[in-house]
């Protein structure tokens, strides 16, 4: 079958190559006209068709609040391995974010300084963003712009503008907060094996 003989969008092989990626698409993203293929994924004649289609190759269309993503059929362990220890690294950057006087969370606007100055200012957000393992970084403002940039790269983030360093939170950050909100913790501590987390 081909793209023609489902009718599909012209835009089809744009979110198709954003999402084949693990991106996200967002309903107030702006760049490379994010918001309008959101709205073209969201037309309910077009949704139809472009999931019939992806089935096809395996891919399966999964819709969020205001976002939409690509789950597989059969995932590697390798795979589902690496998307935990992601995963592990984002439950303490939620944690921060959640933790600022000025809460981050969907549309916030903010700028790495902001938060670094922040922290730099209270103890308790300091040592919670010195938890956070970004490898490369040296001082805090760095710390937190590696951050950005990983949260970018995974399209929980948009850089508005690069000269004054504004990022806008997106609609896909409430996927990350579904996925940590899904972790239980739990203190198993009748057998001596000690306490874990399982992933749901």
């Amino acid at each position: 079958m081909t793209a023609e003989d489902f009718n599909l969008p012209k835009q089809t092989h744009d979110i198709f190559a954003i999402m084949a990626r693990g991106h996200f698409i967002s309903s107030n993203g702006t760049k490379d006209g994010m918001g309008r293929l959101y709205d073209i994924i969201n037309n309910p004649e077009n949704f139809d068709r472009l999931q019939a289609y992806f089935n096809v190759i395996r891919y399966n269309i999964e819709r969020g609040n205001n976002y939409f993503y690509f789950s597989k059929t059969s995932e590697a362990n390798s795979i589902i391995e690496k998307k935990l220890e992601t995963f592990e690294r984002y439950i303490d950057v939620v944690d921060l974010f959640a933790s600022m006087d000025n809460k981050i969370t969907i549309g916030s606007r903010f700028r790495p300084s902001e938060i670094a100055e922040e922290c730099n200012a209270n103890v308790r957000l300091k040592q919670k963003l010195q938890k956070i393992p970004m490898y490369r970084s040296e001082t805090l403002l760095n710390k937190v712009r590696d951050i950005c940039d990983l949260m970018s790269r995974d399209s929980f983030l948009e850089l508005e503008d690069e000269q004054s360093e504004s990022y806008k939170v997106l609609d896909a950050y409430t996927y990350l907060l579904d996925v940590i909100n899904a972790i239980a913790i739990y203190d198993d501590s009748g057998d001596g094996q000690g306490s874990g987390i399982i992933y749901n």
